[in-house]
């Protein structure tokens, strides 16, 4: 960007800032609160480039806005135009995150004045906000507060990820710890209304997760004080805002894995699991730092980000829509046609959704393929024409991001690398770990898919290939003999050997060839087992080989495809263990989903769960979550949604109220349950 258009960005930013609400709660301490604010214009000139699904820095925590202001104040001996005229931005932006905390200090005292038997309250409000405004924080309160301001500021409609927030905060709780001043319950209290904030504002795919808990370089255990607090406070709350996430290792605690068994064992899928012992070797024989690995978090979903460290872009591969490319040579199925859906819940505006794969590339006719190994060569074909296409629109990304791209300066100003140098985060002021992902979580559907091709056709020969392509070209209308022999197919999530060769086959292809890639300034592409648009996919790809009709679920992640895990949980975990889950590093999470119906209540339940958590670590599962529903309560609440408002579900990397998720949507988790 040229000097113009920053500044342009800067008066925008600040016009964002200035049309927010100035909210003083009738009770507690954490001042702010606004409606979301959706200009898509305004916002384009204002953020500039940040997506929201990683963590900020921490510098507005260590030096306060004023250290900010101070830090950015002048040009230094070592800036030049550039970085002199970025410096003077983040500067004129947190002029405005000033005035934005001191219009809350004006408020309190103004409604001190209102509310004379409230006055203790408002004026302690008013002195955080004068503090916060004058320095960095001097206690956890006011170090939440600025947090709170600061995660307002950063996106007008209210979501975005939180990161390792007891991390963050520890240095200002033992602060308070050794001098006295720790009110746990008080902490207890803002950190509830923080969750309230953030339940209010809206729920759903809102990007905020809160990871807990680690290991520092040393691999000592960091569950604190905060932990524990933000983990009461969600029990205490319930609702489905925040996104909880815990890292397990060796060295937990075991009162940390027993609280997050009992959590799971509640159902709402709340908090999912990280075990690093598969998360961070992976990456650092990836080239990152053992200090980097071990500041892992999420990011707004469940893909794995370096927290103050990274930023984060992702792409999804449609692994599935390759099989339809491979039985189509390179052609979609003709039964498509264009479907208006909402992405999850039933207020989002509907869309059209296309493939984002390339149609023309004759990976071979299948009328030549006299054996499986033929068909496995021509899909392996299509796959490598897709993903290096894919790999290259990275690429393109990744020098634009290296040249001419150009991050928010609000966002910039909480990296002290930036502060320092004045140089954009993505060119040497902050971000130094490259977050670039490359994700494909239907593998398993695609296994299905080939398992069905091997047994039905060249096995069974209850079919050839040109009358299975005939067959799923009319979405099986006419050929139900056909498609009930294809369902009836070895399915991964039951422990069926070969088809959960292949699922693994298809990921060693995907991850080996992401893995292998370089851009010419040497960065690489970050490879996970991973999708958040499953559904999405569903809506574009016809009718696939293991019977499943056009618009039918498709798996997600490491995960069955729903409804065809047959035999438990246990079988599940037994093909997810086949699976390179652990050199998916940008995220391969297992989704189980249970029965509720299936368990007592109590120490039956919490048992289960705490098994099959085992089961899974043993098993080289990096990411875990757990839900349980009972499906005909599910039922009953698609039937009278006013009845069941409080019902909480895993959808995918967010947890949400199952009556405002669309249909479709609720369908797909109906079906997951094992």
């Amino acid at each position: 960007m040229n000097e113009q258009e920053i500044f342009q960005c800067v008066q925008s930013q600040q016009e964002v800032f200035q049309s927010y609400d100035i909210h003083i709660p009738q009770s507690g301490l954490l001042a702010g609160l606004h409606k979301p604010v959706f200009s898509k214009n305004l916002f384009k000139n204002a953020f500039g480039e940040d997506n929201v699904h990683f963590p900020m820095g921490d510098a507005v925590l260590k030096y306060g806005v004023q250290g900010v202001l101070e830090l950015t104040a002048k040009r230094t001996a070592e800036d030049t135009e550039e970085t002199a005229v970025y410096r003077q931005a983040v500067h004129g932006v947190y002029i405005g995150v000033r005035e934005f905390i001191l219009k809350h200090m004006d408020r309190a005292l103004e409604m001190k004045k209102e509310r004379p038997e409230d006055a203790g309250r408002l004026q302690k409000i008013a002195d955080n906000c004068q503090a916060l405004a004058q320095g960095r924080p001097g206690n956890f309160i006011q170090a939440l507060q600025l947090f709170w301001f600061m995660y307002l500021l950063r996106r007008p409609f209210g979501g975005g990820c939180i990161g390792r927030l007891d991390q963050k905060l520890y240095t200002f709780c033992k602060s308070d710890m050794e001098r006295g001043a720790w009110n746990r319950e008080e902490a207890m209290e803002a950190v509830m209304q923080f969750y309230g904030y953030l339940n209010e504002i809206r729920t759903g795919d809102t990007l905020r997760n809160l990871m807990l808990s680690g290991q520092d370089e040393g691999g000592r255990d960091l569950t604190n004080e905060l932990t524990w607090v933000f983990l009461e406070a969600y029990e205490r709350t319930g609702d489905a805002e925040p996104h909880l996430n815990v890292r397990l290792h060796p060295g937990s605690p075991e009162e940390l894995k027993k609280t997050c068994v009992r959590m799971l064992s509640e159902g709402k899928g709340q908090p999912t699991l990280y075990f690093d012992r598969w998360i961070m070797p992976a990456m650092e024989r990836a080239g990152i730092a053992h200090t980097d690995a071990c500041r892992y978090a999420n990011d707004g979903c469940t893909e794995t980000v370096i927290d103050g460290r990274s930023h984060i872009a992702f792409w999804q591969h449609e692994m599935v829509k390759t099989v339809e490319l491979t039985m189509f040579n390179g052609e979609e199925n003709p039964f498509i046609y264009p479907v208006s859906m909402r992405k999850n819940s039933k207020d989002m505006p509907e869309f059209t959704p296309e493939t984002g794969l390339l149609t023309g590339f004759r990976s071979g006719e299948i009328e030549n393929m006299d054996i499986f190994d033929d068909f496995l060569s021509a899909f392996k074909a299509q796959l490598w024409f897709q993903l290096d296409r894919e790999l290259e629109t990275i690429g393109r990304k990744i020098h634009e991001d290296e040249t001419v791209t150009m991050t928010s300066p609000f966002l910039a100003g909480t990296f002290e690398d930036c502060l320092i140098t004045g140089r954009d985060p993505l060119r040497g002021g902050g971000f130094s770990v490259y977050d670039y992902q490359l994700l494909s979580g239907t593998v398993t559907t695609a296994a299905d898919s080939l398992r069905a091709i091997e047994y039905c056709v060249f096995e069974k020969k209850y079919c050839t290939l040109n009358e299975l392509r005939e067959a799923m070209a009319v979405d099986f209308k006419g050929r139900e003999p056909l498609r009930q022999r294809l369902l009836h197919a070895p399915k991964y999530g039951c422990g069926e050997e070969r088809v959960d060769e292949l699922a693994a086959w298809i990921s060693r292809l995907f991850i080996d060839r992401v893995d292998a890639y370089r851009t010419e300034s040497g960065k690489r592409v970050w490879p996970g087992l991973y999708n958040i648009d499953f559904k999405i996919f569903a809506n574009i790809t016809g009718a696939t080989p293991d019977g499943r009709r056009f618009r039918d679920p498709i798996a997600e992640h490491c995960s069955p495809t729903p409804g065809a895990a047959k035999k438990g949980p246990t079988a599940i975990i037994e093909s997810a263990s086949r699976l390179p889950m652990r050199e998916g590093y940008a995220s391969s999470p297992l989704h189980i989903t249970l029965n509720k119906s299936d368990f007592v209540m109590g120490a039956d339940r919490e048992g289960i769960v705490a098994r099959l958590i085992e089961a899974c670590d043993e098993a080289g599962v990096p990411v875990l979550n757990i839900s349980m529903y009972d499906a005909s309560e599910l039922r009953r609440a698609q039937q009278e949604p006013e009845r069941y408002k409080d019902l909480i579900v895993r959808v995918w990397g967010f947890n949400a109220r199952f009556v405002e998720l669309d249909e479709e949507l609720q369908e797909h988790i109906i079906r997951r349950i094992c």
